[in-house]
């Protein structure tokens, strides 16, 4: 009887992108937001993207690695199931360079941002 209102849902989205670009690397986790889970994610760290981006000539830290870790989050998201993300600009977070790279190349390979 007594005790606080019931909360209005505040995810409206199910599924999230985080993104976090060192000088060295580039890091993508999607996560559920109901329990935080990760559903899937892709770096430069792992051996096949660092032999790929070494065979291209490339960093691990510039825009053609980016677009590399965006096509494969989005394969690893959709075979997880996931049919959209969306992504939470922090403040000061811009739309240009590496996170354009990797935002676009998950468009490309199928995964909406929502």
């Amino acid at each position: 009887m007594f005790g606080l209102p019931p909360l209005p849902l505040l995810v409206v989205q199910p599924f999230h992108l985080k993104l976090f670009l060192s000088n060295k690397y580039i890091y993508g986790q999607i996560w559920r937001a109901a329990d935080q889970h990760v559903v899937a994610a892709a770096s430069t760290i792992e051996a096949p993207v660092r032999e790929a981006l070494k065979e291209a000539g490339a960093s691990a830290s510039c825009s053609q690695a980016a677009s590399r870790v965006g096509q494969l989050l989005a394969e690893r998201a959709q075979k997880a199931g996931v049919s959209g993300v969306t992504w939470p600009r922090r403040r000061g977070e811009s739309y240009h360079g590496k996170r354009k790279a990797l935002l676009d190349a998950m468009r490309e390979a199928g995964l909406p941002l929502i």
